[in-house]
């Protein structure tokens, strides 16, 4: 399985968590990590991450050129809690070696907690991503709308929104469909004024060229998996606490999603908490 993840030294920390979660839940499954760090990320973090991947796993830094994504991080104050590294998901194909056809690219406040491997199985059917459909914004008009919706009018403004936090990328389609390219050029446009700048982009460059995933693999409504509601963590595969809240700050609910963090949180102690 081919995984990738970004992030500066402010989320190597929670990108450790989610590496420590997949070594659990896919035991014996290798697993090769395609990473963009930041050149904010010490080389002591970066020896860390190696380590929370498992032993199944390998781990190798891509080289890219971040000063094609030095953008604003949009304009919603109660998105502040964004990092600028948010953009460095969309360099990630180009930087690839030709032999990774497929890569997974999970958010760095995902949590795994059930194999991955069935989702490597799916047939994309020649778009270039797989997604998930946003449960809070569920089309492209919702919150207002994606920052030029009304001036674009190739875009249907009822199509379905997808969140961009676990990501099933064709990596040869997306440089075919010149994915990348399609949402620097509309983060140019409209970054300054974007709500969720990466996913706004991202929804744009694959308008009605992606596939939908089912709710497992990002689940964004976790919550109703706490056994206090019933559940249990592992009916789905990825838990993803989008939002401003997050596992790591105080006004985190209580619960096993938080409990699962800090387990693993602690287990990789060597790197510093972020301030957010």
């Amino acid at each position: 399985m081919e995984l990738t993840l970004t992030f500066d030294a402010a989320y190597a920390a929670h990108a450790a968590v989610v590496m420590s979660t997949v070594a659990e839940s896919n035991p014996g499954q290798a697993v090769r990590y395609w990473l963009i760090a930041a050149d904010d990320v010490s080389p002591s973090a970066r020896a860390a991450l190696g380590r929370a991947a498992g032993p199944d796993a390998t781990v190798e830094y891509l080289r890219v050129d971040t000063s094609v994504v030095n953008l604003p991080k949009g304009s919603d104050p109660v998105m502040a809690y964004l990092s600028p590294a948010m953009y460095l998901r969309l360099l990630v194909p180009a930087a690839l070696p030709d032999e990774v056809r497929r890569v997974l690219y999970l958010d760095c406040d995902t949590m795994c907690t059930n194999s991955l491997a069935p989702l490597f199985d799916v047939d994309l059917g020649g778009v270039p991503l797989g997604a998930v459909r946003d449960p809070f914004n569920r089309r492209l008009l919702d919150m207002g709308g994606i920052p030029g919706l009304a001036d674009y009018r190739d875009l249907d403004p009822w199509a379905f929104y997808f969140n961009s936090g676990v990501l099933l990328i064709d990596v040869h389609r997306w440089r075919e469909c010149e994915v990348t390219e399609k949402a620097l050029a509309y983060l140019t446009r409209h970054a300054h004024e974007s709500r969720y700048p990466d996913q706004d982009a991202l929804n744009y460059a694959v308008y009605d060229n992606w596939l939908r995933l089912p709710r497992q693999w990002n689940d964004l409504m976790a919550w109703r998996l706490e056994p206090e509601f019933g559940g249990k963590l592992s009916d789905s595969a990825v838990l993803h606490p989008a939002g401003p809240i997050k596992p790591w700050q105080p006004g985190f609910p209580k619960g096993a999603r938080r409990d699962l963090y800090w387990r693993h949180r602690r287990r990789n102690g060597g790197l510093v908490a972020a301030r957010r």
